[in-house]
């Protein structure tokens, strides 16, 4: 508990002293991309989304894969917890080792991504790479979920990789990037075949300049961000790439395992947005203890 109450504090202080862009700043951003010129590479097809657009081609997408019995697939994004090399207040060194993948507070420790997913009953791993400290990504997962054909796949970049990892993460969501992971069953594509794209760690656009590129695929995905108050530094760049919000935060909050495993949950049942962010609240309540309705308040769901 004493553990859990330092980490929150830190996080606070984080975004306290880190986030020096105010709502009204966040405004004039929107504004000023919603005017803005596309001018990319002639070499390049882009598609300039409509603002705010909406869900009804991801879910589509789904009810065709599901009919089509071809998997679902989900990428998340960890860059681990670093307190050399990202905005934050020191927490235990072990837990911020942004080399250390056994230890780190996002990936390696009880609440991290990687040990919870691998304990649960519910995801059976197929894969698991872990690759020499020099690589921006140190370890690659794959896992599948035990009663549905949906493909889960983790990545853990270096502490100091931030601008890569959101980079990555991006192009994902605009169909630039491609990937695949070998698993037990053959090579599954990622990139535009991903429907769920994840977020989750220490909100690096605090820090870092991060531009998203357009969309390139023309095929919207469901996008995630738990990182502390994500929406405001997240919603404009998901509507270039082509990510459409499905769970954002309001507020400051500790970016572990059990919210994304409530998310997961959700959305493999099919459920709504709005469903989706309460279970999000649930999940957050049943560990912090913080009261349902301020940890629900915490997400936030579409535009």
């Amino acid at each position: 508990m004493k553990l859990r109450f330092t980490i929150c504090a830190g996080l606070f202080m984080c975004a306290f002293y880190s986030c020096s862009q105010t709502e009204s700043s966040v405004e004039n951003h929107v504004s000023e991309h919603q005017a803005e010129v596309v001018s990319e590479k002639k070499d390049k097809e882009i598609h300039v989304l409509p603002d705010s657009f909406e869900r009804t081609s991801i879910v589509t997408r789904l009810a065709q894969k599901l009919e089509r019995q071809e998997p679902r697939v989900i990428q998340v994004f960890v860059p681990l917890c670093d307190n050399d090399h990202q905005g934050i207040v020191p927490v235990n060194s072990s837990l911020g080792n942004g080399l250390n993948l056994r230890t780190n507070l996002y990936w390696g420790a009880g609440y991290g991504v990687y040990t919870h997913f691998k304990r649960s009953s519910d995801w059976q791993k197929q894969s698991d790479t872990v690759y020499p400290k020099t690589n921006t990504v140190l370890q690659r997962v794959c896992f599948k979920h035990a009663t549905s054909n949906t493909y889960l796949v983790m990545d853990a970049y270096r502490g100091d990789r931030m601008v890569a990892c959101l980079t990555d993460y991006f192009h994902t969501l605009s169909g630039e990037r491609i990937d695949s992971v070998n698993h037990s069953k053959g090579i599954l594509k990622l990139g535009s075949n991903v429907d769920l794209v994840v977020f989750n760690g220490h909100n690096g656009l605090m820090d870092e300049l991060v531009e998203a590129p357009y969309n390139q695929d023309s095929i919207p995905k469901d996008a995630v961000a738990i990182a502390c108050a994500s929406h405001y530094y997240f919603a404009p760049k998901l509507q270039r790439a082509g990510g459409y919000p499905l769970l954002l935060t309001t507020n400051l909050l500790a970016p572990e395992a059990y919210v994304l495993h409530a998310v997961l949950d959700a959305w493999i049942l099919d459920k709504s947005p709005r469903e989706i962010r309460k279970a999000a609240g649930l999940g957050y309540h049943n560990v912090q203890k913080c009261g349902l309705r301020g940890a629900t308040n915490l997400f936030r769901t579409g535009w």
